[in-house]
């Protein structure tokens, strides 16, 4: 199979990698079942490739293989220009086929799984056509949108009955539990609670996707009055990059030491110091933050379950999506005193009707009172209108500051004046916050 020619490639780029991952896990399940009961709907040459694995592999090692072969060898090379590389012959995959696979998937207890895992069997099986250049039968998509429903009223039904509860997916994140996960987080002894702390409160303070965070750059923020302002270049919803120079502003509690984002940034930084010497660098450089950052949270819950358990969170409950789920909920509903709804989509990345998407348009004032309230401050309280700490001192000495920060940084005398004016603020957060530092943090903790 030959390596791609720069259309396919750009072709290829119509969706994000994880989501050509999450396709090609489902598709890789699709294509064992096609060749265990429609195999005259594969290539020949997968058929014989996945026979050849069954006969002789051991069975510890033949999953591995087969997700080499369906995966590695043909899923991931597929190209639009030429079909005959996607490894089911979509020409003969009829809406009864799809059908027939999608009602067999069920679950131990004979039940049918959450609505979710059909529709990523349907995005998946038609992302198969896509790479396919073919187009789906005729009826094919308002039959299996019928389908849909289908499942989804048999799926409610099945639940009641059996007392089930009707949501899908992890839990929102309720403020008394993001409260309680940065006070482990920030009293933890390990480097991976700072990363996890900021990991967190990005997310709820920018109401953002984890997929989001993962990708921000030190470039992708400044300071400028009194807010961190934060500009997301590409999101689910603006896959173009149309929307990203738009600032979303971030504020620093500084009533909590928990909630305090500068806080936690300006740990972060203060233990990882060369990623600010380029701005151009991530601001989590390793690989599989993601994955990292569900581990921690997973961990701390577990480790804490009987307080979480006194604020109604389980273990397995809470997710990487919860922080957005709970943050738009306390937006929306946390106060009498909300902000606008179209400050909450505008942060949030959802597109509203198309009247409100034409009319109703990014501002200042509405993105800042919404960033106020996400931070914890108080609307109802003087302390709302606070100003983050800051260095009110004379030139002499805030040189003498910004040296004592310089001497931290590799390559400091090449650090943006934005990004440094950045970090000038967190570690006045710091400074603002050293008798909690003392006191809360433990011996061993290396910041």
């Amino acid at each position: 199979m030959n390596t791609l020619n720069p259309v396919s490639a750009i072709e290829n780029n119509c969706i994000s990698a994880r989501t050509k991952l999450r396709y090609s896990s489902t598709n890789f399940a699709f294509i064992l079942w096609l060749h265990e009961h429609h195999r005259h709907v594969l290539r020949p040459v997968i058929v014989d490739q996945i026979d050849a694995v069954i006969t002789d592999d051991p069975r510890v090692l033949r999953v591995k293989r087969l997700r080499k072969i369906i995966i590695d060898d043909w899923l991931n090379k597929m190209e639009r220009t030429n079909p005959e590389l996607c490894p089911v012959d979509m020409m003969q995959v009829t809406y009864d086929l799809v059908a027939s696979y999608m009602t067999s998937k069920i679950n131990n207890e004979n039940k049918y799984f959450g609505r979710g895992t059909y529709v990523g069997i349907r995005s998946s099986i038609m992302y198969l056509f896509t790479m396919s250049n073919r187009s789906p039968p005729a009826g094919f998509r308002d039959r299996m949108a019928t389908l849909m429903k289908g499942f989804k009223r048999t799926i409610v039904e099945q639940r009641v009955a059996a007392g089930e509860p009707l949501e899908e997916g992890k839990e929102a994140m309720s403020f008394p539990c993001l409260k309680l996960l940065c006070k482990k987080f920030s009293e933890g002894d390990k480097d991976e609670y700072h990363f996890a702390h900021l990991f967190l409160l990005l997310e709820w303070n920018l109401m953002a996707r984890s997929d989001n965070i993962v990708h921000l750059h030190v470039n992708d923020f400044e300071f400028q009055d009194d807010a961190l302002l934060v500009y997301m270049k590409k999101t689910k919803t603006d896959q173009e990059g149309n929307h990203g120079r738009t600032p979303y502003n971030c504020y620093f509690n500084a009533v909590d030491p928990h909630l305090n984002l500068g806080l936690a940034l300006g740990m972060y930084l203060l233990s990882n110091p060369g990623i600010v010497s380029n701005p151009q660098n991530k601001l989590f450089p390793a690989e599989h933050q993601y994955n990292g950052y569900t581990s921690i949270l997973n961990k701390i819950i577990e480790s804490n379950k009987e307080e979480f358990a006194r604020i109604g969170v389980q273990p397995g409950t809470i997710g990487t999506h919860s922080a957005r789920k709970g943050a738009a909920t306390y937006a929306s509903n946390g106060s009498t005193s909300s902000p606008s709804l179209g400050a909450i989509c505008r942060r949030a990345g959802w597109k509203m009707s198309g009247t409100h998407e034409k009319y109703i348009k990014f501002e200042k004032a509405g993105d800042q009172y919404l960033g106020r309230l996400l931070c914890g401050l108080n609307v109802l309280l003087p302390e709302f209108a606070m100003t983050p700490p800051f260095f009110n001192c004379s030139e002499d000495e805030l040189n003498e500051i910004d040296a004592v920060l310089m001497s931290f940084v590799p390559g400091s005398p090449v650090i943006s004046a934005i990004t440094f004016e950045v970090l000038r603020m967190c570690f006045a957060c710091v400074v603002y916050h050293h008798d909690f530092l003392i006191e809360r943090l433990q011996e061993n903790n290396r910041f």
